[in-house]
């Protein structure tokens, strides 16, 4: 009996270690990017670990209606906690046909299919870390 409770305490304090080597930090995640016309809205709606990465989901669409004939910019913020990586934005939603030109942002309309099927696996995979809650998902 002392034996096993000697290895549970081992075991909880190497828990504990291990646990301290992973350094946290708040995030601000901030994105924006050139849109057809101001009517588009982009809203970050999770994040997860990838690989060495947190990988922010930001999702984009129109309001449809009148808008001016002008570019516009979609632009979306989100705070979180979670280990110390560096973030990378992946937008889904885009239905214009210009690349954009903003660094480290993935745009999954962009991609050939097969890359976009893997981006996409590998963010399912992933371990999540923010999630907008339920009632937050509609836009108000």
């Amino acid at each position: 009996m002392r034996t096993l409770l000697t290895l549970a305490l081992i075991g909880s304090t190497a828990m504990v270690a291990m646990a301290e080597d992973i350094k946290t930090k708040k995030h601000e995640a901030s994105v924006g990017f050139a849109t057809p016309n101001p009517s588009w809205k982009a809203k970050i709606v999770e994040a997860k670990i990838v690989d060495k990465e947190i990988w922010v989901k930001v999702d984009v669409a129109t309001d449809g209606g009148i808008a001016p004939a002008v570019i516009g910019k979609a632009k979306a913020t989100a705070k979180f906690e979670a280990a110390d990586l560096p973030l990378k934005y992946v937008v889904d939603g885009k239905t214009w046909k210009w690349a954009n030109k903003e660094k480290e942002i993935v745009f999954l309309a962009d991609l050939e299919e097969k890359e976009r099927e893997k981006v996409l696996k590998a963010y399912k995979d992933g371990k999540s870390v923010y999630e907008v809650k339920k009632d937050d998902k509609k836009d108000k």
